[in-house]
């Protein structure tokens, strides 16, 4: 189970290869610094236009000891195809030629002004890549919650690699094993496309009111075609219905367990991935206290992307903020 991205194309990367400009590589950096998924998440170009259809195989042919003379059986690996699609996330930011104009540097200045539009695109890529659901809204794409969304007994099915941390009501979270990778989880963007933000400069437009008045601003237009591929789900593990409420109390679960199981469930499907562990900041601050009262091996500080994380047995634990403290118990 791997954590470094040397192998991997990360989505960051692709945008590098593919933007020109220095508006376009400050656009990149201002939304990787906001966003640890899209740090570690692998880009895929999809197979079938906007769409990418993946053969997952759903059961091994049958293997026998024959005796001399004796007969095999014949037998047949069983497969499923899954087609995921892309969605297309925009936003336009627009700004007062005058107030532009009038700054020291224009240019600057837009970029600025377009953060919170280019912060929004941001969250909103997060928070779909847990919680997209296309029976929701259609012109998404299904996320990670949407896949393990129902718990199983049966280790053939996606469900079993959900793990119930006790919680019953709806102020529960998750933490999460993801695994990126070519034969793992990745984001995707169409054939014919470029990997990340799309930036258009539409220069000056004219603007009118509901009342007919008019105004010169300047528009931005900032547009990301992206879906997510699950190609083995036994290398992601969601750690399900871990109660907030219950975090602060002495009916705490033991969230080091928690990682343990998840561990063991995805550590031989994830030897070929880079697998990091993702869960808020409200989680993150109750497992640093229940580190701090013994002494463990498996957590270590370490170094991540250049900046100093905790970590465990080597796989590096990610905040991200849209994960909620809302969810709902998985059953």
């Amino acid at each position: 189970m791997t954590t470094l991205g040397a192998n991997y194309l990360t989505l960051a990367d692709r945008m590098k290869r593919t933007e020109n400009g220095k508006m376009a590589a400050e656009i990149i950096e201002m939304m990787t610094e906001t966003n640890e998924v899209l740090q570690d998440a692998v880009a895929l170009q999809c197979n079938d236009g906007t769409s990418h259809i993946t053969t997952i195989r759903t059961g091994l042919p049958t293997a026998v000891f024959r005796n001399l003379y004796g007969y095999v059986p014949t037998s047949k690996s069983t497969t499923e195809q899954v087609k995921d699609v892309t969605g297309m996330l925009e936003t336009f930011s627009v700004v007062d030629v005058d107030l532009v104009d009038k700054s020291e540097s224009p240019k600057k200045f837009r970029l600025s002004e377009s953060s919170a539009f280019i912060e929004a695109m941001n969250q909103k890529l997060s928070e779909t890549i847990f919680y997209g659901s296309i029976k929701e809204n259609a012109a998404a794409f299904d996320g990670l919650c949407v896949r393990y969304s129902k718990k199983s007994a049966d280790p053939k099915k996606i469900g079993s690699n959900i793990i119930d941390a006790g919680g019953t009501g709806s102020d529960n979270t998750s933490i999460w094993f993801v695994t990126w990778g070519d034969l793992h989880t990745a984001l995707l963007y169409p054939q014919n496309s470029q990997a990340g933000v799309q930036h258009k400069d539409d220069g000056i437009l004219t603007e009118t009111s509901s009342t007919g008045g008019k105004r010169k601003v300047y528009q931005d237009h900032y547009k990301m075609d992206v879906g997510l591929s699950l190609r083995d789900w036994r290398s992601t593990c969601r750690i399900a219905n871990i109660s907030i409420s219950a975090l602060g109390s002495e009916a705490a679960p033991d969230l080091e367990n928690l990682l343990n199981q998840a561990y063991y469930k995805t550590k031989r499907f994830a030897k070929t991935g880079k697998t990091c562990i993702y869960c808020n900041s409200t989680v993150l601050m109750y497992f640093e206290a229940q580190l701090k009262a013994k002494t463990n091996v498996n957590f270590t500080i370490k170094e991540y992307l250049n900046e100093n994380i905790l970590h465990y047995k080597n796989i590096p634990i990610r905040e991200c903020e849209q994960i909620t403290c809302s969810e709902e118990k998985v059953a």
